[in-house]
């Protein structure tokens, strides 16, 4: 583009430089307006020729040198043959001059962005993309499309679009077919588990008509969903209201369980209540055999269980007589 531009310029200079020589000459006449005709300066028609045929050369050079750029694309039209399907790749070009026009279009990744901000879409304002759902409903869908112009189909862009396609193709596009899926699902697919699917359909169906009209779809994404005031109130009630359920729900759970434990802990005690007054028949049921076959057991027990201090003891009157065992055993062997 600049050897283009420099060509040009140096057009221009010769084109100005035989304007100048003309004047000039005109100029010197006029000042020597009493000198002899035949002494006159005239207009050497060497000189002219030799800076036309310059001027035309460098014309020609100009017209003729095309630069493309990277990241864009060259497409040739003919006054003869209308748009060449072959378009021209970045580097530099030769063309016939003054007989093929070049218009470049980018080839790099563009994004089409329609959100509920203000100032992040293409549009100025609330650009979310409102559609109804299979229920009435309407929701906003914050969007991003990236897309490139398919460098071999460049040509078909130049003739059904040129460089109108955002508003022809892009936006419309996408316009339709996000409503058009959307309105097939509920409110909570659209923003819940079949969110994915929808962008996915969405996505599949965009790329399809890009493709016919020589452009290539990188990714549709959905950025948000946006929902009228009204509804999301009416989200938010429905969100207290499970998550006082969910609360409720943990609460009896947890009741449940304390019952349970109270259960399973009185059937413990109660089976060491059994199993102890059992045992305590067990031991009375032998003791009462022992009684029965030694009636002095008990009195033996009794005193095991005296005092060793104890030298006598006095005892109501009709019960049995506790003898002092010292006194005893040293009476005893004196008799």
């Amino acid at each position: 583009m600049v050897i283009a531009r420099i060509f040009d310029l140096l057009a221009l200079v010769f084109w100005g430089g035989i304007v100048l020589y003309v004047v000039w000459v005109f100029a010197q006449r006029g000042a020597r307006g009493r000198v002899a005709p035949g002494n006159a300066p005239k207009v050497s028609v060497t000189i002219v020729a030799l800076l036309v045929v310059l001027a035309v050369a460098a014309s020609t050079l100009g017209a003729s040198l095309v630069v493309i750029d990277a990241g864009e694309v060259g497409v040739v039209f003919s006054v003869f043959y209308g748009t060449q399907e072959q378009t021209l790749a970045p580097g530099i070009h030769i063309v016939a001059p003054y007989v093929n026009q070049v218009y470049r279009y980018p080839t790099v990744e563009q994004a089409y962005t329609m959100s509920i901000l203000t100032h992040e879409g293409k549009v100025t304002g609330d650009d979310s993309l409102w559609s109804p759902t299979i229920e009435g409903l309407q929701v906003g869908i914050d969007s991003t499309t990236r897309f490139a112009i398919d460098p071999v189909k460049a040509w078909q862009v130049h003739n059904n679009l040129r460089n109108n396609y955002e508003e022809v193709l892009i936006r419309p596009t996408i316009r339709s077919l996000v409503r058009l899926y959307v309105s097939q699902n509920s409110v909570t697919d659209v923003y819940g588990s079949k969110r994915g699917q929808i962008q996915h359909d969405i996505e599949s169906a965009i790329r399809e008509r890009f493709e016919k009209e020589g452009f290539r779809l990188l990714s549709f994404d959905i950025r948000n969903v946006n929902f009228t005031d009204d509804y999301k109130k009416a989200i938010e009630q429905k969100q207290i209201a499970q998550q006082q359920a969910e609360q409720m729900q943990f609460v009896l759970q947890k009741e449940r369980q304390e019952a349970e434990r109270k259960k399973v802990e009185a059937d413990g005690l109660k089976q060491a209540a059994i199993a102890r007054a059992e045992g305590d028949a067990k031991a009375l049921e032998l003791i009462s055999e022992q009684l029965a076959r030694n009636p002095n057991l008990v009195n033996y027990r009794f005193v095991e269980k005296l005092s060793d201090k104890i030298q006598v003891m006095m005892l109501p009157s009709g019960a049995p007589y506790i003898l002092d065992m010292k006194q005893l055993t040293t009476t005893l062997p004196g008799q």
